[in-house]
Protein backbone atom coordinates (compact mmCIF):
# COMPACT_ATOMS: atom_id res chain seq x y z
CA UNK A 1 0.00 0.00 0.00
CA UNK A 2 2.89 2.49 0.94
CA UNK A 3 4.68 1.55 -2.15
CA UNK A 4 1.18 2.58 -4.42
CA UNK A 5 1.12 5.63 -2.18
CA UNK A 6 4.57 6.52 -2.70
CA UNK A 7 4.14 5.34 -6.79
CA UNK A 8 0.99 7.98 -7.65
CA UNK A 9 2.51 10.37 -5.55
CA UNK A 10 6.04 10.38 -7.92
CA UNK A 11 3.61 9.77 -10.70
CA UNK A 12 1.68 13.21 -9.79
CA UNK A 13 4.64 15.32 -9.13
CA UNK A 14 6.24 14.46 -12.58
CA UNK A 15 2.99 15.25 -14.64
CA UNK A 16 2.31 18.49 -12.78
CA UNK A 17 6.50 19.25 -13.62
CA UNK A 18 5.48 18.92 -17.10
CA UNK A 19 2.18 20.66 -17.31
CA UNK A 20 4.03 24.00 -15.47
CA UNK A 21 6.96 23.66 -17.73
CA UNK A 22 4.59 24.26 -20.52
CA UNK A 23 4.26 27.93 -21.27
CA UNK A 24 0.67 28.70 -21.63
CA UNK A 25 -1.31 29.44 -24.57
CA UNK A 26 -1.12 32.79 -26.50
CA UNK A 27 -3.92 35.14 -25.63
CA UNK A 28 -6.27 36.02 -28.31
CA UNK A 29 -8.81 39.26 -29.18
CA UNK A 30 -11.25 38.44 -31.69
CA UNK A 31 -11.92 42.38 -33.57
CA UNK A 32 -13.81 42.86 -36.80
CA UNK A 33 -11.65 43.46 -39.94
CA UNK A 34 -10.93 47.18 -41.28
CA UNK A 35 -13.52 46.10 -44.10
CA UNK A 36 -16.11 45.11 -42.47
CA UNK A 37 -15.93 48.04 -40.46
CA UNK A 38 -15.92 50.08 -43.70
CA UNK A 39 -18.24 48.55 -45.29
CA UNK A 40 -20.47 48.91 -41.90
CA UNK A 41 -19.81 52.68 -41.58
CA UNK A 42 -17.98 51.90 -38.57
CA UNK A 43 -14.25 53.41 -40.40
CA UNK A 44 -13.13 56.99 -39.13
CA UNK A 45 -11.14 58.80 -41.30
CA UNK A 46 -8.68 61.05 -39.56
CA UNK A 47 -6.14 64.15 -41.21
CA UNK A 48 -3.19 64.81 -39.31
CA UNK A 49 -0.22 66.29 -41.01
CA UNK A 50 -1.76 65.28 -44.45
CA UNK A 51 -1.36 62.15 -43.59
CA UNK A 52 -5.14 60.14 -43.76
CA UNK A 53 -5.39 57.40 -41.05
CA UNK A 54 -8.48 55.35 -40.97
CA UNK A 55 -9.32 54.28 -37.49
CA UNK A 56 -12.34 51.41 -36.58
CA UNK A 57 -14.77 52.34 -34.28
CA UNK A 58 -14.84 49.12 -31.98
CA UNK A 59 -17.29 50.23 -29.54
CA UNK A 60 -19.90 51.97 -32.17
CA UNK A 61 -19.64 48.89 -33.85
CA UNK A 62 -20.65 46.65 -30.65
CA UNK A 63 -23.51 48.82 -29.85
CA UNK A 64 -24.85 49.35 -33.31
CA UNK A 65 -24.51 45.88 -34.39
CA UNK A 66 -25.63 43.21 -32.83
CA UNK A 67 -24.18 40.60 -35.38
CA UNK A 68 -20.83 41.39 -34.44
CA UNK A 69 -21.16 40.15 -30.88
CA UNK A 70 -22.48 36.47 -32.27
CA UNK A 71 -19.71 36.01 -34.73
CA UNK A 72 -17.23 37.75 -32.01
CA UNK A 73 -18.33 35.20 -29.40
CA UNK A 74 -18.46 32.06 -31.43
CA UNK A 75 -15.11 32.57 -32.59
CA UNK A 76 -14.07 33.04 -29.14
CA UNK A 77 -15.33 29.77 -28.22
CA UNK A 78 -13.63 27.82 -31.07
CA UNK A 79 -10.57 29.35 -29.90
CA UNK A 80 -11.16 28.09 -26.51
CA UNK A 81 -11.97 24.77 -27.21
CA UNK A 82 -8.13 24.42 -29.01
CA UNK A 83 -6.75 25.70 -25.67
CA UNK A 84 -6.27 29.76 -26.01
CA UNK A 85 -6.50 32.33 -23.93
CA UNK A 86 -9.07 35.08 -24.60
CA UNK A 87 -9.04 38.90 -24.44
CA UNK A 88 -12.74 39.90 -24.42
CA UNK A 89 -13.08 43.31 -26.83
CA UNK A 90 -15.61 44.59 -25.33
CA UNK A 91 -14.23 44.22 -21.87
CA UNK A 92 -10.67 45.53 -22.96
CA UNK A 93 -12.78 49.02 -24.74
CA UNK A 94 -14.91 49.22 -21.31
CA UNK A 95 -11.44 49.47 -19.10
CA UNK A 96 -10.42 52.14 -21.74
CA UNK A 97 -13.25 54.14 -21.15
CA UNK A 98 -12.83 54.19 -17.81
CA UNK A 99 -9.02 55.23 -18.34
CA UNK A 100 -9.79 58.29 -20.45
CA UNK A 101 -12.13 59.06 -17.97
CA UNK A 102 -9.46 59.17 -15.18
CA UNK A 103 -6.77 60.42 -17.89
CA UNK A 104 -8.84 63.30 -18.58
CA UNK A 105 -9.29 64.76 -15.12
CA UNK A 106 -5.53 64.10 -14.66
CA UNK A 107 -4.22 65.36 -17.58
CA UNK A 108 -6.24 68.79 -17.85
CA UNK A 109 -4.68 70.23 -15.25
CA UNK A 110 -1.33 69.55 -16.86
CA UNK A 111 -2.66 70.92 -20.18
CA UNK A 112 -1.06 67.93 -21.95
CA UNK A 113 -2.83 65.31 -23.46
CA UNK A 114 -0.94 61.25 -24.15
CA UNK A 115 0.59 60.58 -27.32
CA UNK A 116 -1.38 57.65 -28.25
CA UNK A 117 -3.26 56.17 -31.13
CA UNK A 118 -6.42 54.11 -30.03
CA UNK A 119 -5.08 50.67 -31.96
CA UNK A 120 -1.85 51.46 -29.66
CA UNK A 121 -4.50 52.05 -26.38
CA UNK A 122 -6.43 48.64 -27.12
CA UNK A 123 -2.96 47.07 -27.61
CA UNK A 124 -1.58 47.83 -24.63
CA UNK A 125 -4.69 47.88 -22.47
CA UNK A 126 -5.56 44.61 -23.79
CA UNK A 127 -2.12 42.78 -23.92
CA UNK A 128 -3.73 40.36 -26.55
CA UNK A 129 -0.53 38.53 -28.07
CA UNK A 130 -2.78 37.96 -31.61
CA UNK A 131 -5.61 39.73 -32.88
CA UNK A 132 -8.09 37.70 -34.83
CA UNK A 133 -9.81 40.29 -37.54
CA UNK A 134 -12.50 38.73 -39.01
CA UNK A 135 -14.70 40.05 -41.92
CA UNK A 136 -18.03 37.86 -43.17
CA UNK A 137 -20.73 37.98 -45.83
CA UNK A 138 -23.91 36.31 -46.53
CA UNK A 139 -24.45 35.39 -50.24
CA UNK A 140 -28.08 35.51 -50.81
CA UNK A 141 -28.31 32.77 -53.53
CA UNK A 142 -32.56 32.61 -53.99
CA UNK A 143 -33.77 31.02 -51.37
CA UNK A 144 -31.07 29.49 -50.08
CA UNK A 145 -27.84 31.09 -48.38
CA UNK A 146 -24.06 30.94 -47.86
CA UNK A 147 -21.64 32.89 -45.68
CA UNK A 148 -17.84 33.64 -47.17
CA UNK A 149 -15.44 34.51 -44.41
CA UNK A 150 -11.99 35.57 -44.16
CA UNK A 151 -9.73 35.25 -40.67
CA UNK A 152 -6.55 37.27 -40.25
CA UNK A 153 -4.51 36.62 -37.35
CA UNK A 154 -1.69 39.74 -36.88
CA UNK A 155 0.90 39.47 -33.85
CA UNK A 156 0.25 42.16 -31.79
CA UNK A 157 4.20 42.90 -31.67
CA UNK A 158 5.12 43.45 -35.14
CA UNK A 159 1.46 43.42 -36.83
CA UNK A 160 2.39 41.01 -39.09
CA UNK A 161 -0.16 38.08 -40.22
CA UNK A 162 0.86 35.33 -38.91
CA UNK A 163 -2.26 32.40 -39.86
CA UNK A 164 -5.02 32.88 -42.22
CA UNK A 165 -8.03 30.88 -42.96
CA UNK A 166 -10.43 32.02 -45.75
CA UNK A 167 -14.32 29.86 -47.10
CA UNK A 168 -17.35 29.99 -47.54
CA UNK A 169 -20.15 27.47 -46.20
CA UNK A 170 -22.70 25.57 -48.69
CA UNK A 171 -25.62 26.29 -49.33
CA UNK A 172 -28.55 25.78 -47.41
CA UNK A 173 -32.14 27.38 -46.42
CA UNK A 174 -30.88 28.21 -42.76
CA UNK A 175 -31.08 31.68 -42.03
CA UNK A 176 -29.42 31.79 -38.73
CA UNK A 177 -26.06 33.50 -38.82
CA UNK A 178 -24.35 31.57 -36.17
CA UNK A 179 -25.11 28.47 -37.91
CA UNK A 180 -23.84 29.66 -41.36
CA UNK A 181 -20.60 30.44 -39.81
CA UNK A 182 -19.98 27.80 -37.74
CA UNK A 183 -20.31 25.70 -40.87
CA UNK A 184 -18.07 27.85 -42.81
CA UNK A 185 -15.51 28.40 -40.04
CA UNK A 186 -15.03 24.87 -39.19
CA UNK A 187 -13.59 22.76 -41.74
CA UNK A 188 -10.42 25.80 -41.69
CA UNK A 189 -10.26 26.46 -37.46
CA UNK A 190 -7.98 23.03 -37.21
CA UNK A 191 -5.24 24.37 -39.83
CA UNK A 192 -5.82 28.14 -38.68
CA UNK A 193 -5.41 27.12 -34.90
CA UNK A 194 -2.39 25.11 -36.33
CA UNK A 195 -0.58 27.75 -38.12
CA UNK A 196 -1.03 29.90 -34.94
CA UNK A 197 0.57 27.15 -32.62
CA UNK A 198 3.43 26.88 -34.94
CA UNK A 199 4.22 30.49 -34.85
CA UNK A 200 3.51 30.53 -31.01
CA UNK A 201 6.29 27.73 -30.70
CA UNK A 202 8.57 29.82 -32.98
CA UNK A 203 8.46 33.04 -30.71
CA UNK A 204 8.76 30.31 -27.79
CA UNK A 205 12.00 29.26 -28.71
CA UNK A 206 13.72 31.75 -30.24
CA UNK A 207 12.38 35.02 -28.53
CA UNK A 208 9.46 37.94 -29.23
CA UNK A 209 10.56 39.75 -32.26
CA UNK A 210 10.50 44.01 -31.38
CA UNK A 211 11.23 47.48 -32.64
CA UNK A 212 14.23 48.97 -30.39
CA UNK A 213 14.95 52.77 -31.39
CA UNK A 214 17.72 55.31 -29.54
CA UNK A 215 17.09 58.87 -30.60
CA UNK A 216 18.77 62.07 -28.88
CA UNK A 217 16.76 65.00 -28.27
CA UNK A 218 18.00 68.09 -30.45
CA UNK A 219 18.95 70.39 -27.19
CA UNK A 220 20.62 67.32 -25.67
CA UNK A 221 24.21 68.52 -25.72
CA UNK A 222 25.67 65.56 -26.84
CA UNK A 223 24.80 62.66 -29.80
CA UNK A 224 25.25 59.03 -30.10
CA UNK A 225 29.12 58.86 -31.13
CA UNK A 226 30.13 61.03 -27.63
CA UNK A 227 32.63 59.62 -25.39
CA UNK A 228 31.17 59.43 -22.26
CA UNK A 229 34.02 58.35 -20.63
CA UNK A 230 33.53 54.79 -20.82
CA UNK A 231 32.68 54.10 -24.24
CA UNK A 232 31.40 55.69 -27.27
CA UNK A 233 27.85 56.04 -26.78
CA UNK A 234 26.16 54.16 -29.79
CA UNK A 235 28.83 51.24 -28.28
CA UNK A 236 27.53 50.72 -25.19
CA UNK A 237 23.76 50.31 -26.25
CA UNK A 238 24.88 48.18 -29.17
CA UNK A 239 26.73 46.11 -26.58
CA UNK A 240 23.46 45.79 -24.57
CA UNK A 241 21.54 44.82 -26.83
CA UNK A 242 24.08 42.19 -27.83
CA UNK A 243 24.26 41.37 -24.85
CA UNK A 244 20.62 40.90 -23.66
CA UNK A 245 18.90 40.20 -27.60
CA UNK A 246 17.45 36.54 -27.51
CA UNK A 247 20.25 35.09 -29.98
CA UNK A 248 22.95 37.67 -29.61
CA UNK A 249 24.08 39.86 -32.36
CA UNK A 250 22.18 42.21 -33.69
CA UNK A 251 22.97 45.48 -36.05
CA UNK A 252 21.22 48.30 -36.09
CA UNK A 253 19.37 49.25 -39.94
CA UNK A 254 19.94 52.90 -39.30
CA UNK A 255 22.91 54.09 -37.34
CA UNK A 256 23.82 58.03 -37.22
CA UNK A 257 24.74 60.08 -34.82
CA UNK A 258 21.06 60.94 -33.88
CA UNK A 259 19.46 57.66 -34.12
CA UNK A 260 20.17 53.96 -33.70
CA UNK A 261 17.38 51.69 -34.86
CA UNK A 262 16.86 48.17 -34.43
CA UNK A 263 14.27 46.32 -36.35
CA UNK A 264 13.48 42.49 -35.95
CA UNK A 265 15.18 42.50 -32.73
CA UNK A 266 14.03 38.97 -30.96
CA UNK A 267 13.61 39.94 -26.87
CA UNK A 268 13.81 36.93 -24.36
CA UNK A 269 9.71 36.06 -23.67
CA UNK A 270 10.69 35.98 -19.71
CA UNK A 271 12.87 37.18 -17.04
CA UNK A 272 15.74 35.16 -15.57
CA UNK A 273 12.95 34.55 -12.74
CA UNK A 274 10.38 33.50 -14.77
CA UNK A 275 8.42 36.59 -15.59
CA UNK A 276 6.36 37.56 -18.67
CA UNK A 277 7.68 40.33 -20.17
CA UNK A 278 6.68 42.74 -22.84
CA UNK A 279 9.26 45.19 -24.53
CA UNK A 280 9.05 47.93 -22.44
CA UNK A 281 10.00 46.18 -19.52
CA UNK A 282 12.63 44.75 -21.31
CA UNK A 283 14.57 47.95 -21.94
CA UNK A 284 14.48 48.79 -18.22
CA UNK A 285 18.26 47.91 -17.56
CA UNK A 286 19.20 50.06 -20.73
CA UNK A 287 17.51 52.80 -19.16
CA UNK A 288 19.18 51.98 -15.75
CA UNK A 289 22.91 51.72 -17.93
CA UNK A 290 22.40 55.07 -19.91
CA UNK A 291 21.49 56.58 -16.28
CA UNK A 292 24.39 55.23 -14.80
CA UNK A 293 26.56 57.38 -17.32
CA UNK A 294 24.57 60.62 -15.88
CA UNK A 295 22.23 60.66 -19.12
CA UNK A 296 18.57 61.14 -19.10
CA UNK A 297 15.89 58.97 -20.29
CA UNK A 298 12.25 59.76 -21.65
CA UNK A 299 10.62 56.25 -22.77
CA UNK A 300 7.37 55.92 -25.31
CA UNK A 301 5.99 53.07 -26.30
CA UNK A 302 3.77 52.14 -29.44
CA UNK A 303 2.08 49.16 -28.87
CA UNK A 304 3.60 46.23 -27.10
CA UNK A 305 6.27 45.97 -29.90
CA UNK A 306 8.10 48.68 -30.22
CA UNK A 307 9.82 51.06 -27.27
CA UNK A 308 12.01 54.72 -28.42
CA UNK A 309 13.67 55.67 -26.09
CA UNK A 310 14.90 59.32 -26.36
CA UNK A 311 18.14 60.29 -24.66
CA UNK A 312 18.67 63.95 -23.19
CA UNK A 313 16.16 64.53 -20.92
CA UNK A 314 12.72 63.50 -18.53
Amino acid sequence: MKKTILFLTLVLFVVSGRLAAQPAMPSVMVVPSDSWCNEHGFLKTEVHDSVTSYIADYRRALVSDPDLKIVISLVNGMMTEHGFRLTDLESTLKNIETENTLNSVTLSSMGDMLAETPREQLSRVAKADIWIEINWKINNLGPRKSLTFTMRAIDAYTQKEVATAVGTSGETYAVELPVLLEEAVSSYIYDFTGQLADYFREFQANGREITLEVRVWDNAGFNLETDTGTDILSYIIEDWVMENAAGGMMTPVTASENVLLFRGLRMPNTTPEGRQTDARYWTRSLVRLMRNEQIDCKVYTRGLGHVMIVLGQK
